[in-house]
């Protein structure tokens, strides 16, 4: 799989018309100029102009709005190649461009090498499950993935399973497609209200892919590109999602072979997140011993936590550029305060252990701090905001009364997310936080782990 850089540039909305047009409509009096073509609903309701700042406009952050903003219109540099594609199901074209044109571009960090936008279309021609994985995908994020998801989107998602199941036993049929189309089904059940439904069982189907692509000995896997993208993606998703899985539940995971994998993958530049494979994998590992802390706290083991707080301080790559470099910080500081909070969780529900000190709170408020100003570095409007939300929950639910400032930071950017993906568990996150806020501000210790398991949710904050 080879990920061509391909431009997308953005298209103004003067563009649109006709030059001798514009000038008519300048002439005209009483008619507004640059009025507002592609405002969000929240502008478009009051009647108001919309200045259509993306993801979130000027005037929803002012008033702390969540804004249904349009997604820019792009220029598509390449001839679309799905023309003389001959998929063996039937295509929804309208349904592929916002796929290819919108959705997919959230998907990465760089939208010009994004092995999910056309670069996929010759694996859609093979994978009728993948093509309609893509279109369920885009027929919920077209409707912002409303509480009551649309038959369209059901329907896509349904034709997705049952081709999956077939493609899966085929022997001639490639792991990789059938990974990004677990991928894929897996964002589809995290869009649907349901908070308890983090996409489990589609999480455990592409952990037996990756195992078996690690163990399949045919596959160059330290140098496939194929293997080392799919293998990004699983890195990614279980950093996201190891702290939902029960501790007392099998997990099926290679630890070690995925281990021995991340590092001969080094900083390869992975579309995701560019390269910090290593930093996920041990991320990934503290959300594990994190979430078994927080259901046994009787498991708690100085060694490990030791090991795991040695390898995040040490960690350590060469970001692309500053902003790329801002994430990363704050990732390491999520996963240095998720290792604190758990720790000082465990504290409290242990007699026998020492209370928690002056000192570990300082601690904890200081790298959550930190985190919130790496990513407050990075502009709103960077393709980086997609991979905010955990760091964002982690960091921001540790701030006190007297972070008033930082606090409204944290509400703006998880709006922001919200506008560009659409998922509704930013928003879950968000009201979350002001739970957790509610709660110290009363003078109580706040753990958002154990406030969201006692409220029966299982955010995938992706």
């Amino acid at each position: 799989m080879e990920f061509p850089r391909l431009r997308f540039k953005e298209v103004m909305v003067s563009s649109l018309v006709h030059p001798g047009t514009q000038q008519e409509h300048k002439s005209l009096p009483g008619r507004s100029r640059n009025k507002s073509k592609l405002g969000c609903r929240e502008c478009k309701t009051k009647r108001v102009k919309c200045d259509e700042a993306y993801p979130a406009c000027k005037r929803c952050q002012r008033q702390g709005l969540v804004c249904s903003s349009a997604p820019r219109l792009t220029q598509w540099q390449v001839e679309t190649p799905w023309l003389s594609l001959q998929p063996q199901t039937h295509v929804n074209r309208r349904l592929l461009q916002y796929w290819l044109e919108k959705v997919s571009q959230a998907l990465v960090i760089d939208p010009e090498n994004n092995p999910f936008s056309f670069p996929i279309l010759k694996h859609v021609a093979q994978s009728p499950a993948l093509l309609h994985a893509v279109q369920s995908v885009s027929a919920s994020h077209e409707q912002f993935f409303p509480a009551k998801t649309s038959i369209l989107a059901l329907e896509e998602r349904g034709k997705a399973i049952a081709c999956l199941q077939r493609e899966i036993k085929q022997v001639q049929g490639a792991p990789y497609i059938c990974f990004l189309t677990v991928m894929l089904l897996a964002l589809t059940q995290v869009g649907d209200p349901d908070p308890m439904d983090y996409g489990k069982q589609h999480l455990f189907g592409a952990r037996a892919l990756i195992n078996s692509m690690l163990r399949d000995m045919s596959l160059p896997t330290t140098n496939d590109p194929v293997v080392r993208f799919c293998l990004g993606s699983y890195l990614y998703w279980d950093m996201c999602s190891s702290f939902l899985v029960e501790p007392r539940q099998p997990h099926g995971l290679d630890l070690f072979n995925i281990s021995v994998a991340v590092h001969r993958m080094g900083d390869w530049y992975h579309p995701m997140y560019g390269t910090c494979s290593g930093l996920l994998f041990i991320i990934a590992n503290v959300g594990r011993y994190c979430r078994q802390l927080h259901d046994m706290p009787q498991s708690r083991n100085l060694m490990q936590e030791a090991i795991l707080e040695d390898q995040l301080s040490t960690w350590t790559t060469s970001a692309p550029n500053p902003d790329l470099g801002h994430l990363y910080e704050a990732f390491r500081n999520h996963g240095l305060v998720f290792l604190y909070q758990s720790r000082a969780h465990a504290q409290r529900c242990r007699p026998t252990d020492p209370p928690v000190t002056e000192a570990q709170e300082s601690l904890l408020l200081r790298y959550a701090e930190e985190t919130i100003r790496h990513l407050m570095l990075i502009p709103a409007s960077s393709y980086y905001l997609n991979f905010q939300s955990l760091p964002l929950l982690t960091a921001g639910s540790e701030l006190t009364e007297s972070n008033h400032f930082m606090r409204d930071q944290v509400r703006g950017r998880l709006r922001s997310i919200h506008s560009l993906n659409r998922l509704p568990t930013n928003l879950m996150a968000l009201q979350l936080i002001e739970e957790l806020w509610d709660v110290r501000d009363s003078g109580y210790p706040s753990f958002w782990l154990s406030h969201t398991l006692k409220k029966n949710w299982r955010l995938l904050l992706s």
